[in-house]
């Protein structure tokens, strides 16, 4: 990218409210709503800014992490929580956290060239927004789905094995929700979106991550059951990826919908991989990756020769 990690910051100061020591490895930014971003880095290339939305809803965007990690993508890397949730904490979470459309149009209205990478339920809520055909410049979607018919796969996979620790906890959080119990719930539910090679790992994840569960109760109550897509990229470079062996959101739900089939839109499918693909097969998440870029690179040349 064309700016430093200072001047980058100091750019968008109009648009966001800046906190933490620019030197230091995390620098924050707010938006009027309180969604948070956390810029994981930036390199020289093309001006793209990469949102790297999380799943949950209730985890933070450190669930991203590994990802960034092994992806070495042309501009600017960017975490982004809604408001009230993972950590990024508010007076009230809920009431915040309600505002997750209007936040996720300001937060990708106030930069340029921005690429929403969602995973799980972070897609599901992107393509419940669809002021974002508008201002997005791509999309990648993983382990989403384009409708709330995943639960009935979920569901049935979930009946035909069972696990009686997450029974438990399951009985313990609908009585009494907490963060550590709902940390504890979705650590016991690990086998169900993990593949036994990476199941140690992904529990290790979960047990550094940050839960809230009152914006999971929130989804729970208002989004989940009756979300579906309001719109479906017509032109937008799109790639949807998912893991061979996802049981939450599995690849077979954008293969069935028509309104994915497009030449614009790549689906891929990730080998031996679970609901965290880049955990179980990161030599396929990058080449996908790289891909995707070289589409955008094909898109803007020929554009710009138009």
């Amino acid at each position: 990218m064309r700016y430093g990690l200072t001047s980058l910051l100091s750019r968008l100061a109009n648009n966001f409210e800046l906190h933490g020591d620019y030197n230091m490895k995390k620098s924050y930014l707010w938006t009027k709503l309180k969604a948070r971003l956390h810029l994981v880095h930036s390199a020289p290339g093309e001006s793209y800014n990469w949102l790297f939305l999380p799943g949950g809803p209730g985890l933070g965007s450190e669930s991203l992490n590994g990802l960034a990690e092994i992806l070495q993508l042309p501009g600017a890397v960017w975490h982004v929580d809604f408001p009230g949730d993972g950590s990024n904490s508010t007076p009230d979470d809920a009431e915040y956290f309600s505002h997750w459309s209007e936040a996720l149009i300001e937060v990708t209205s106030a930069l340029e060239n921005v690429i929403v990478v969602a995973h799980s339920s972070g897609g599901m809520f992107t393509l419940a927004t669809p002021a974002l055909e508008d201002i997005l410049t791509g999309l990648v979607l993983m382990d989403s789905a384009p409708d709330a018919s995943w639960q009935q796969f979920f569901t049935q996979y979930v009946k035909e094995n069972p696990l009686t620790e997450a029974e438990k906890l399951q009985a313990l959080y609908d009585k009494a929700p907490s963060n550590e119990t709902l940390k504890k719930l979705t650590i016991a539910c690990a086998p169900y979106f993990s593949t036994k090679n990476s199941l140690q790992e992904i529990i290790l994840l979960l047990e550094s991550l940050p839960f809230n569960y009152k914006t999971h109760l929130w989804a729970a109550e208002n989004f989940d059951q009756t979300y579906k897509a309001k719109w479906f990229p017509q032109a937008m470079p799109t790639l949807i990826i998912a893991g061979d062996q996802d049981h939450i959101t599995p690849l077979k739900l954008f293969l069935d919908s028509p309104d994915f089939q497009r030449e614009n839109i790549l689906i891929r499918e990730i080998d031996n991989a679970s609901h965290f693909p880049w955990i179980d097969n990161p030599p396929q998440i990058k080449k996908i990756f790289d891909e995707y870029c070289q589409r955008l690179r094909l898109i803007k040349r020929f554009v710009s020769h138009v």
